[in-house]
């Protein structure tokens, strides 16, 4: 009878030890599971690049001093997220990591970010970006008649149907080196909202660039992706888009 009892507690003893072996190899699964979930994870999201800094606003100001008996002084501005062309601090600072702040060229074209004021208020938050396409004498003179541009690398969401900015102009704007469309969608006394079809690019990766020909010049602000649909152009922005192409040519033959 005691063989048997001991017996019998040896048993409850082997039992009693499976639940603690069958919860550590569940354990062990579940950690081996969430860790490669995690791994997976990583590698996706560092095959995956977003566009940034869409509306400008991620920017650092650097003061320096041209004159110190002035004392003189200029801003340059960082454009996190961007390249540029052409490339150019009118003489101050870094022109391969920095641009002008407010800066206004007289013929070449330049790429300037400009801060908010009372005079010329940003179209969207503190900072637009401003292409200048330089004038007729720039070109004749620098040789340069490719306009300024501005662009970056990245991916375009899944689920976005349209890409929107706001400027003065119809700029130029390509994705992978094909040319896109805008078309105006509304106007105020400072800028017109232009919309772009990007659903046949949805989730790719690419260029986006956006220039300002020669001889023209836009602010560039707000860009954005979303998942609505651009609508057909109506009579009203197909009337906006020739009174601004009459506009840009009247400008063009004034400077000429």
């Amino acid at each position: 009878m005691k063989k048997d009892r001991r017996k019998l507690s040896a048993s409850m003893t082997d039992l009693a030890k499976i639940p603690v072996m069958r919860t550590t190899f569940q354990h062990t699964v579940l950690t081996a599971s969430c860790s490669c979930m995690l791994l997976l994870g990583s590698l996706g999201a560092q095959g995956q690049s977003t566009f940034q800094n869409l509306g400008f606003e991620n920017t650092t100001l650097t003061v320096i001093v041209v004159n110190d008996f002035g004392p003189v002084y200029t801003t340059n501005a960082t454009l996190p997220g961007w390249a540029w062309s052409p490339r150019g601090t009118f003489g101050f600072g870094d022109p391969n990591t920095t641009v002008s702040l407010n800066g206004l060229a007289l013929d070449a074209p330049a790429v300037t970010l400009h801060g908010s004021t009372p005079s010329r208020p940003a179209f969207q938050g503190s900072y637009m970006v401003f292409l200048q396409g330089g004038s007729t004498a720039g070109g004749l003179v620098t040789g340069n008649t490719n306009g300024a541009s501005v662009f970056q690398t990245g991916q375009i969401p899944v689920t976005a149907r349209s890409l929107t900015y706001l400027g003065n102009a119809a700029l130029h704007v390509s994705f992978k080196g094909q040319s896109l469309s805008p078309v105006p969608l509304n106007s105020t006394p400072t800028y017109t909202r232009w919309g772009i079809d990007i659903s046949p690019h949805a989730g790719q990766s690419g260029e986006l660039r956006f220039v300002v020909p020669w001889l023209a010049t836009s602010m560039l602000d707000g860009i954005q992706f979303s998942s609505i649909t651009i609508p057909e152009p109506s009579i009203m922005s197909l009337s906006i888009l020739g009174l601004v192409l009459v506009a840009a040519s009247t400008r063009t033959t004034n400077r000429r």
